[in-house]
């Protein structure tokens, strides 16, 4: 099904109101230290309602502005701060130059031999609530606030004159596509600029060929986050036997047989990103490494390949263990943890004596140390010691600013 095309300003369906926002004492504080968010139970009163998009300005007890942002009545998140400490005008000008800060601190992320990488990560850029990520000259935007719709308009004309890229393309999150404020025309994302590109977007990635596939894939059709562990694991795979659970389109594998894996098995439960893993493996047989590696996939639930894996003695030198979010909400914890705790459970007896475990968590609500203490813990009870363990987390061109946006967090062991 052919995504709509939506001009921007069609979107700006009228003029943001302005509202006056009172919080608790607990709330006063974590502003003044610049924190992003202002939750709903943090909000004493706000003046003459709000709609989504209208700025928000932050009083103090003293009912002096103590910030400004973009309201949201549909999100727990009531206000997404953009600016502390005073008032300034909420628009394209700032949009530009919060754009303009987040590509300078970007550096040499992008390339000849890498061209797709995040230009915009939400709070970590101070653009809370929208993330854009650029693939080659497509620029994909992903709004996880009804409040960003309202501005889209300015946001693409700053992105068109800092980046002048050849399309825009638009996602929302699911909070923001079931909220009253989403057009129902946007709901499973639409082209803001140019037009489709049905067969995907060709991006490179240290010289690998991959394509993104925004409106069928997840994130933002790719996870580019996770750039800098594949390189990783890529240099851990020469002469290996590599096992890549939860594989998606196989980004894992294809490093690995880059790096000169000898076999790599990609296990996924969805038929269409182990198709596409397939395709970039094809994309890439001109590499001699890539062309020598057998590749093989698995189509089924990580967790009981894994057991019948154990069962038939299967054993491999490397293991990645890259699972979606199993905590959205705080109430998911406890179970996430014991998902967890389970893949490390099934995965070890996958690890050969001197082989690597590489586990990954991106539930923003686990933190890093109990993630890490969780799998540590299930090795030991496994009877494995570990020679080596090391962490990881996001890619240098997704900066986090505040204990919630940091997200990405990963195990390296080396179990004996």
């Amino acid at each position: 099904m052919q995504p709509p095309t939506i001009d921007p300003s069609e979107l700006r369906r009228r003029s943001p109101g302005r509202l006056a926002v009172r919080v608790r004492p607990s709330a006063e504080r974590a502003i003044r230290s610049g924190h992003p968010w202002l939750f709903q139970e943090a909000i004493t009163s706000v003046d003459d309602g709000g709609e989504p998009g209208d700025v928000a300005v932050v009083l103090d007890r003293d009912d002096h502005p103590l910030a400004s942002g973009l309201y949201d009545p549909e999100s727990p998140i009531r206000v997404r701060l953009l600016l502390h400490g005073g008032q300034a005008e909420i628009g394209q000008a700032l949009f530009r130059g919060r754009i303009a800060e987040a590509l300078g601190r970007r550096g040499n992320v992008a390339s000849a031999q890498t061209t797709a990488f995040r230009v915009l990560n939400g709070g970590g850029d101070r653009m809370p609530g929208l993330v854009a990520d650029l693939y080659d000259r497509t620029l994909v935007l992903q709004a996880f606030s009804s409040a960003w719709l309202l501005h889209m308009g300015d946001v693409v004309a700053a992105f068109e004159q800092l980046l002048a890229p050849e399309r825009v393309l638009l996602l929302v999150g699911d909070l923001v596509a079931r909220g009253e404020a989403c057009p129902p025309l946007l709901r499973d994302g639409a082209v803001l600029r140019g037009s489709d590109a049905p067969d995907g977007i060709a991006f490179l990635e240290t010289g690998l060929r991959f394509r993104a596939h925004p409106f069928r894939g997840h994130k933002t059709g790719f996870y580019l986050d996770q750039r800098a562990n594949r390189r990783r694991v890529g240099r851990e795979s020469a002469g290996a036997r590599v096992l890549n659970l939860f594989s998606y389109t196989g980004g894992f594998s294809l490093h690995a047989a880059r790096g000169g894996a000898l076999e790599v098995v990609s296990v996924d439960q969805a038929a269409p990103a182990l198709a596409q893993a397939e395709r970039h493996f094809e994309l890439n047989r001109a590499d001699a490494a890539v062309s020598a590696c057998r590749h093989r996939t698995i189509e089924g639930d990580a967790f009981e390949v894994m057991a019948r894996m154990a069962e038939a003695g299967e054993s491999f030198d490397v293991v990645v263990v890259d699972p979606p979010s199993f905590a959205r909400a705080a109430r998911h914890r406890s179970r996430a943890l014991g998902a967890y705790r389970a893949l490390t459970r099934l995965a070890v007896p996958l690890v050969r004596s001197g082989g690597l475990l590489v586990q990954a968590s991106c539930s923003s609500r686990i933190g890093a140390g109990e993630f890490q203490g969780t799998v540590e813990d299930e090795v030991r009870r496994r009877g494995r010691s570990a020679d080596a363990v090391e962490y990881s987390g996001h890619a240098p061109d997704h900066p986090t600013r505040f204990p919630e946006g940091e997200y990405l967090k990963c195990v390296w062991a080396r179990l004996a």
